[in-house]
């Protein structure tokens, strides 16, 4: 039986779906237009969020979900998705309180990605519910490629539009006719025309059933041809492992990223392949050997969450890390499931995925709206995180990354920075003074002085010869002071000549993996300097910080020496 969200055209109100679509265009340029403004309820954000995301979610949902049959199940189910998203969207805005003291940028971001997560997932829940159809996993996967079909065949549908209105009003502009470029740039009829054609192609491809799930069989063919391949890869890397050791995939800078990739694609692919449960598309032997590589999937998301541990461990939690780790532990318990449904039902594990991927829907579900709410509010974790460090003794307060905590931790950063603000202010009122220009704005605050000031002097202690600080703060150094900490300036013979050649560095605020290094000599009586750049990604389980203060210092030889063609000279560079 057809699922009821996708009816034949005659069961769908076409009308009331057009309207839908008209009414959502009317709503997002009433919202525009408040935002351009700057009037109620745009700097408002515990209102103005719930109002956008019901803006854009309620009738995308109707329209995705409408026929003639279901419309009071339709609004109840809607509603009531609608209702935990606009809550999700209140505490949101919130966090964005009080609007224009620090940027939301990554709030936003964060915000958006993870409601259209929640929004994908909870569409065919509600179909399902709308239906009066049982939670088969079969049903939930056919709704799933639809939706997403639908949805980007229909965006490209509106880009289309879009692009057509660009041109008209181009070419008559190109003759002396401009109404028609002014009217199509203007937002009170850019908004309800596109909220119209994306509504009309919903309309449209929800018709085309046969067509879509046409398109949705193409794609799971690939995938098909790709599972082998992907899981021939797993096998081989770690089958290679025991050879090479876990330390050079850390001394790649991204070995955690490259891990849960491996097993995303692995997760992916077992999906859209075995999606019916019907039976294995493979020969016996193929089929064999993907149930056995099925079983060594955990083991890959148990080395990602170790990678993650030994960056949590050095340098505490972030937004970032706690992302990292929402996600491997969601990878996780994906490839623990499979793993368990291979080993508890051997070659019949097909017929059982159904039960796990319904169960951790639900589970993805719930974690995409509860990270937009107090149980998991990533930013105050990782504040709390990061100033355990400070209180431990770790990291200096002056060497705090209050740039950090303004950008990404939105209303729990900025009250911090107050509240630092109004302890330090008679105690250390340059302290209070730095962290007033973060809150201004400015990065740091810290200025190319201060940085000087703090320089740990290694072999120390020495003093800089004459000259030296006025060559440093000609660079990144002093353009940018603000991004930098652990300034260490380095005193060493480098080329063996009897003179010393001294060398700057200190770490990166925005990445505490990334080292600035800057190499100064003297030609005569004038100071020159070279940029110096490491000849591969840090490892992750390198501490940057210890090295810069305590590493050992010593020369070492380049790999390639120079080549010498007549007077032509060659080095070797580092990409």
């Amino acid at each position: 039986m057809m699922p009821d969200a996708q009816q034949p055209l005659s069961t769908l109100p076409r009308m009331l779906m057009l309207g839908i679509a008209f009414g959502q265009g009317i709503a997002l340029f009433l919202l525009w237009r408040a935002l351009a403004n700057n009037v109620w309820p745009s700097q408002t954000p515990i209102i103005n969020f719930p109002l956008w995301t019901l803006a854009i979610a309620s009738p995308t949902l109707m329209l995705l979900c409408l026929n003639r049959e279901n419309l009071p199940r339709s609004l109840k189910a809607v509603g009531a998705f609608s209702t935990v998203l606009a809550a999700a969207a209140l505490y949101v805005g919130w966090q964005a309180s009080p609007w224009g003291e620090f940027p939301i940028g990554p709030l936003l971001t964060a915000y958006v990605i993870t409601m259209l997560i929640a929004g994908f997932k909870g569409l065919m829940y509600c179909q399902l519910w709308i239906g009066r159809a049982s939670l088969d996993y079969g049903a939930l996967f056919t709704h799933s490629w639809r939706n997403f079909l639908v949805a980007a065949f229909s965006a490209l549908l509106t880009g289309g539009v879009a692009v057509i209105l660009a041109l008209w009003g181009n070419l008559f502009s190109a003759i002396g006719i401009g109404w028609f470029k002014a009217l199509f740039e203007s937002d009170w009829f850019l908004f309800p025309m596109l909220a119209s054609a994306f509504g009309v192609g919903v309309l449209i491809f929800r018709q085309l059933v046969g067509v879509i799930d046409g398109v949705a069989k193409l794609l799971e063919g690939l995938m098909r041809l790709l599972l082998p391949l992907t899981a021939l890869v797993l096998v081989i890397f770690l089958g290679a492992l025991p050879f090479t050791g876990l330390q050079p995939l850390w001394e790649t800078g991204s070995g955690t990223a490259l891990l849960l990739w491996l097993s995303a694609f692995m997760l992916f692919f077992v999906n859209a392949v075995y999606q019916t449960g019907d039976g294995s598309p493979y020969p016996p032997w193929v089929h064999r050997a993907l149930s056995a590589v099925l079983t060594l999937l955990p083991i890959v998301s148990a080395l990602a969450l170790y990678g993650l541990a030994l960056r949590i461990n050095e340098y505490g939690w972030t937004v970032q890390r706690c992302w990292a780790f929402t996600v491997l532990a969601l990878s996780a318990l994906f490839a623990v499931g499979y793993a368990g449904c291979v080993i508890r039902w051997r070659q019949a594990w097909p017929s059982r995925l159904g039960r796990a991927n319904t169960a951790m829907g639900w589970l993805v579900l719930a974690v995409m709206v509860l990270v937009n709410s107090p149980l998991f509010d990533f930013r105050a974790i990782a504040l709390a995180s990061q100033m355990q460090r400070v209180e431990a003794g770790e990291v200096e307060l002056r060497d705090f990354d209050f740039s950090y905590a303004r950008r990404h931790l939105a209303r729990p950063g900025h009250l911090r920075l107050q509240a630092l603000i109004a302890e330090h202010e008679a105690s250390d009122p340059e302290l209070a003074r730095i962290i007033k220009a973060t809150e201004r704005g400015q990065p740091s605050g810290q200025t190319f002085d201060e940085l000087w000031a703090r320089l740990n002097y290694r072999p120390g202690p020495f003093e800089a010869p004459p000259g030296l600080r006025e060559a440093a703060s000609a660079t990144v150094f002093g353009r940018v002071s603000q991004r930098h900490t652990n300034p260490t300036l380095i005193r060493i013979d480098l080329d063996e000549d009897g003179d010393f050649e001294y060398v700057l560095l200190s770490q990166h605020r925005d990445n505490d993996n990334l080292v600035e290094a800057e190499l100064f000599f003297r030609e005569g009586d004038a100071w020159k300097n070279r940029a110096l750049v490491t000849s591969r990604a840090t490892p992750d389980d390198v501490d940057v910080t210890a090295s810069l203060r305590e590493g050992e210092i010593k020369r070492a030889e380049p790999q390639f020496k120079d080549l010498k063609l007549g007077e032509l000279r060659f080095h070797q560079t580092f990409f």
